[in-house]
């Protein structure tokens, strides 16, 4: 069924009912989410960001040899615990200006209008991770053994073909 702009009340609900009846038993929600933006050098994080409240301001410690951004604002939300982190004041110049990692409340996950809140004070941004969780209940049957015997866990990047070492005919 697709969505149109103009569906009625009606077509909504059956397209959420739909949507339900196809992933009954298995809860899926945003994460955490990683974006860079660009700011002009001397542009701090803002102090009111909607829905947040800023709960500390701190330096950053490198912990490795290569030092990434001196400072962190950290958030809470005020319904929620959803935390935001924000880090500027960049140590290298091929670093954005800003990279902002937003965590999601366990229960609610990340919506749509949390991460929009961060974005309007973004002029240009890239993300770089997005996490999802996904939950099963036990009426579907996956449970720790089931994972255990079919799940393959590591990193999902592109990579590039490899190219042939030998030719093909000689």
């Amino acid at each position: 069924m697709s969505v149109g702009p103009g569906l009625s009340n009606r077509g909504k609900r059956l397209q959420k009912y739909q949507r339900s009846t196809l992933m009954a038993g298995i809860d899926v929600r945003l994460d955490r989410v990683q974006i860079t933006s660009w700011a002009q050098p001397d542009r701090k994080p803002p102090l009111d960001l909607q829905g947040f409240a800023v709960t500390k301001d701190s330096f950053v410690r490198s912990e490795t040899t290569t030092s990434t951004y001196a400072r962190c604002r950290q958030y809470s939300s005020l319904t929620n615990g959803a935390k935001i982190y924000w880090q500027y004041s960049r140590q290298k110049g091929w670093l954005k200006p800003w990279k902002i990692t937003i965590v999601a409340d366990d229960k609610t996950g990340l919506s749509r209008d949390e991460i929009e809140r961060v974005l309007r004070h973004c002029r240009s941004y890239q993300f770089l991770t997005v996490e999802i969780a996904i939950d099963f209940r036990p009426s579907t049957g996956v449970n720790k053994r089931f994972i255990r015997c079919h799940a393959t866990f590591g990193k999902s990047r592109r990579r590039a073909k490899k190219k042939e070492s030998r030719p093909l005919l000689r």
